[in-house]
C-alpha cells in the first residue's frame, strides 16, 4: 500500500514538473521568418537577444532572421507570403493605402529615429536653419526622407527652401567632404560615427519636431484572424527581447558579434564606436507598451504627413492600422 502510494505521488510530481517544462522543451518549436530591411547591424540587437536568450523559443517559434529592401518585405507581408517584418510607419500606412493589409503588432522604436545632422560650424541648430541649405539623404524614399520632410515642414519650410541630394548611405563621408552642408539619418548612427572622428556636430531629432511613429513589428489581418496566439506569441517575444537588450547593453552587444558579419575583426576604436552607435539606439527603443490614445496619435501625425505630402490620397481607417492587443 505504502510503495502504491509513494508511486501515485512520485507519478504527480512528475507530471507537474513536466507541465512547468518550457514550451520548447515539450514540443516541437514552429519555424518563422522575421524579416529585417538593411543588413546585419548592431542596432538589430533585440533581435539576436531574443535568439540566442531563447525567448523567440520560449515562445514556441523558431525564428530565423533575414534582410532586405523595406518595399520589397512589405509587399510580401501584405499579399501573406511572409508574416512577419520589422517596418517603419510610413510604410503601414502606404501599403495600407495600396491596398495591403498589414498591421502594426508592437512597437520597436518609441520616438521616430531620423534627424538632420551638420557640422558645427555650419550652424544649423534648428529646422529654420534648413532654408537654403545642401541637404544629403539615401535618397527620396524611406525613413529618411519622411522624417526629413517632417522636420522641414516643422519650420514651414517647402522644398523650395532646400537643396535634396541622393547620396545613398555615404552620409558622414559625403558631410566631411563637404559634398553637402547637413546630412539626414538615424540619430544613432551618424552622429556617433562622427563624433568618433572628433567632429563637434549638430542633430535635429524629427522627434522633438513631431511625434511621429517609428518601426515597428508588422504582420497582415490574415495572419491575425486566423492565429492570433500566434502573433501574440511573436510580438511578446519581441517585446521581451526589446526590454532585454535594453537592461543588458553589454551582454546585448556580445551577442551581436554572433550576428554581425565582421564584427569581431574590427579594430578596438571601430568596435567602440559600434557599441556607442547600439547604446545611443537603445535610448530611443519602445520597452513599454504605449497606451492606445498615445499611439493613436502618433498614427494621426503620420498619416497627416503623408496627406500633405501626396504620398497618400485619401484618409484611411487608423484602427486598422495598428493593433495593441498583441503586445502586453
Amino acid at each position: 500500500m505504502k510503495k502504491r502510494l509513494f508511486f501515485l505521488i512520485f507519478l504527480i510530481i512528475t507530471l507537474l514538473l513536466s507541465a512547468c517544462k518550457p514550451f520548447a522543451e515539450n514540443e516541437a518549436l514552429r519555424p518563422v521568418t522575421l524579416n529585417l530591411t538593411y543588413i546585419p547591424n548592431v542596432q538589430f540587437a533585440p533581435y539576436y537577444v531574443g535568439i540566442e536568450k531563447g525567448f523567440f523559443a520560449e515562445a514556441g517559434l523558431d525564428v530565423t532572421l533575414a534582410y532586405g529592401n523595406e518595399a520589397d518585405m512589405v509587399a510580401l507581408v501584405g499579399a501573406g507570403k511572409e508574416q512577419f517584418m520589422i517596418a517603419s510607419g510610413e510604410q503601414v500606412l502606404m501599403s495600407r493605402a495600396q491596398g495591403l493589409p498589414v498591421v502594426s503588432v508592437a512597437n520597436w522604436y518609441s520616438d521616430y529615429p531620423v534627424g538632420v545632422v551638420a557640422l558645427k560650424e555650419a550652424n544649423i541648430q534648428s529646422p529654420a536653419d534648413l532654408k537654403g541649405k545642401q541637404i544629403g539623404l539615401p535618397g527620396l524614399f524611406g525613413a529618411s526622407y519622411i522624417g526629413f520632410e517632417a522636420l522641414a515642414r516643422s519650420a514651414n519650410l517647402s522644398d523650395s527652401d532646400y537643396s535634396l541630394n541622393s547620396i545613398g548611405f555615404t552620409q558622414v563621408e559625403s558631410l566631411v567632404t563637404g559634398q553637402v552642408e547637413a546630412v539626414v539619418g538615424y540619430v544613432a548612427n551618424e552622429p556617433v560615427q562622427l563624433k568618433a572622428r572628433g567632429y563637434e556636430v549638430d542633430v535635429l531629432r524629427v522627434a522633438d519636431a513631431v511625434d511621429l511613429v517609428g518601426n515597428c513589428l508588422v504582420t497582415n489581418e490574415k495572419t491575425i484572424a486566423d492565429e492570433p496566439d500566434f502573433v501574440k506569441a511573436m510580438a511578446q517575444a519581441v517585446v521581451k527581447s526589446i526590454r532585454y537588450a535594453a537592461e543588458n547593453p553589454e551582454e546585448a552587444f556580445d551577442i551581436c558579434k554572433k550576428h554581425v558579419e565582421n564584427l569581431n575583426q574590427l579594430s578596438p576604436e571601430e568596435l567602440e564606436i559600434q557599441r556607442q552607435v547600439m547604446l545611443s539606439s537603445i535610448a530611443i527603443w519602445q520597452t513599454e507598451p504605449l497606451e492606445h490614445v498615445e499611439q493613436f496619435r502618433k498614427w494621426q501625425n503620420m498619416q497627416h504627413l503623408l496627406l500633405e505630402l501626396g504620398l497618400i490620397n485619401e484618409t484611411l481607417d487608423i484602427e486598422g492600422a495598428f493593433s495593441d492587443t498583441f503586445d502586453r
